[in-house]
């Protein structure tokens, strides 16, 4: 008889299911696995025997044993595939058929003692599942913690082979779990570092607000000391919860990654990625050996992407992000596979004016020449400095005295206050593109664009003044437009005024035009 257990085969976040067809006949006593498996599959041949062994069940020692994987012309991967294997092989040789198990996938890796351990990136399998309408999966007992949050697929949970032999034979029952979404638990958290820390720099502070409400791209300026890596290590403390659908797509990149996932407690915080200038360019868009895995920009989904020292980082790699962030995707390509991941992520870059970062300092002397000036300035390349949104030139910090502890005027100006404003402005941007298929002002582009940054006659003359004179491209006047409906919306304004133009002119580079 041959028996049919289905299973999965990922390709990045991607599902394949795979019919794992066995058949047990007379003959000489063999184990083939066949279907373009890999060396994890192909050793799958001793686990099997060992852990049906060891469970009390009977293996066909003298029969000979074929095992295809389905469809045969595409690589699989992956030690998820032992259960499934175990049970195809153990209802071929019993003769046995059940109803129930025509569409359930089974998932889950062997011991020798007949334990079934942790699939593996459970999350990923199960979010790339329900895409293709599948509705019940057999998974390890211990991936059900991560596995349960995924609302509309029948979980079975099983924690050896004889349970899950006994489920498929019919003598044993094991209780379905329905997957459900859970609820958004705020919980108060005690930060060590709050913008409350950060004395002065109103409009630094200001830029964060406007970063964070619409999504949109920010570049610091300034001296060492000045404050760009503090205040851009807080912006976590403002940033909003991911919503349902945005926490299942970064617990499928990092699950896919084989990162370390997401606790509960830190479920709906947002990634904020960091890595360091050394970084290599598969790290970065993604790559590696076999499936490519994501690389930070992926991880950084729904988030922040910090690079610090930003002219520091490798030409190759600073150029490569240039199509993901305007696709807000990133296709790795190899001989034999093509993998998309998701990108949407807050780019924060960090810089100095020069090498030595002291240009124009009042307080220490510029050891550089005009040409190491130019040559450390033109690492980031003009397509690159395009991409940011919002410019922020941060001086050296030299009155004490408006910088105290004492300040009154910063008072609200701690990441609680700085939140409450922009979850207002995100909550008035849900509401007006509840209907559209993207969520933040920075994605509007084309009709959407027009439709949503209206401006009356005055404004638009004041539009076209500020682009002639800035001398910004047609990327960098589609972004001021951006930036000024997220004032607007930070301000609670249905429509852009001369107000909110003025002040996102204000956020742009001042040597775009000489200034």
């Amino acid at each position: 008889m041959v028996s049919i257990i289905k299973s999965c085969t990922m390709y990045g976040m991607c599902a394949e299911i795979t019919n794992v067809e066995c058949d047990v006949s007379k003959g000489m006593p063999m184990l083939n696995i066949v279907g373009l498996p890999d060396a994890a599959v192909k050793e799958s041949r001793e686990r099997l025997r060992a852990a049906i062994k060891n469970s009390g069940l009977m293996f066909p020692m003298s029969k000979r044993i074929t095992i295809n994987l389905s469809p045969a012309g595409t690589k699989k991967e992956g030690t998820h595939l032992d259960l499934a294997m175990a049970l195809g092989l153990l209802v071929s040789a019993e003769d046995i058929y059940n109803e129930k198990i025509s569409e359930l996938i089974v998932l889950g890796e062997l011991s020798l003692n007949g334990r079934v351990n942790s699939a593996g990136r459970i999350a990923s399998v199960l979010m790339a599942l329900k895409k293709l309408n599948v509705r019940s999966v057999m998974i390890p007992k211990e991936d059900l913690k991560e596995a349960i949050i995924i609302e509309g697929i029948d979980i079975y949970p099983v924690k050896d082979l004889s349970e899950a032999y006994g489920f498929v034979s019919g003598t044993f029952h094991i209780d379905k779990v329905s997957g459900n979404r859970p609820e958004i638990i705020s919980k108060e958290e005690v930060n060590m570092e709050d913008f409350s820390d950060v004395k002065g720099r109103t409009e630094a502070k200001r830029a964060v607000e406007i970063c964070v409400s619409g999504f949109h791209n920010l570049l610091f300026t300034g001296p060492p000391g000045c404050g760009k890596s503090m205040i851009a290590k807080r912006i976590p403390t403002v940033m909003p919860e991911m919503g349902y659908e945005e926490m299942l797509e970064v617990m499928s990149i990092y699950s896919v990654s084989n990162a370390a996932t997401y606790s509960e407690d830190c479920r709906y915080r947002r990634p904020f990625r960091t890595p360091a200038t050394n970084i290599s360019h598969s790290a970065m868009i993604g790559g590696g050996s076999g499936i490519p895995k994501p690389g930070e920009i992926s991880l950084a989904h729904n988030g922040i992407l910090f690079l610090d020292e930003m002219p520091e980082f490798r030409r190759d790699v600073l150029e490569a992000l240039r199509q993901p962030l305007e696709d807000e995707k990133v296709s790795i390509s190899r001989s034999s596979w093509k993998i998309t991941y998701p990108c949407k992520f807050i780019m924060i870059g960090a810089r100095n004016p020069c090498p030595c970062g002291y240009l124009n300092d009042p307080m220490h002397r510029c050891s550089c020449t005009s040409m190491q000036i130019k040559r450390y300035n033109d690492r980031l390349s003009g397509p690159i400095m395009d991409r940011f949104d919002i410019f922020v030139d941060m001086a050296p910090e030299n009155d004490w005295e408006k910088t105290s502890v004492f300040d009154k005027e910063m008072v609200g100006r701690d990441s609680a206050g700085m939140r409450k404003n922009i979850d207002f402005a995100v909550n008035i941007q849900s509401e007006r593109y509840k209907k559209e298929n993207f969520k933040y002002n920075s994605q509007l582009k084309g009709r959407a664009l027009k439709k949503y940054c209206y401006l009356d006659g005055e404004s638009m003359e004041m539009y076209d003044m500020g682009c002639a004179a800035l001398k910004v491209s047609k990327r960098g006047a589609d972004k001021v437009l951006r930036v000024a409906r997220t004032i607007a919306d930070l301000e609670g304004e249905e429509s852009i005024k001369g107000v909110h133009l003025a002040e996102a002119f204000q956020f742009r580079r001042r040597d775009e035009a000489g200034i």
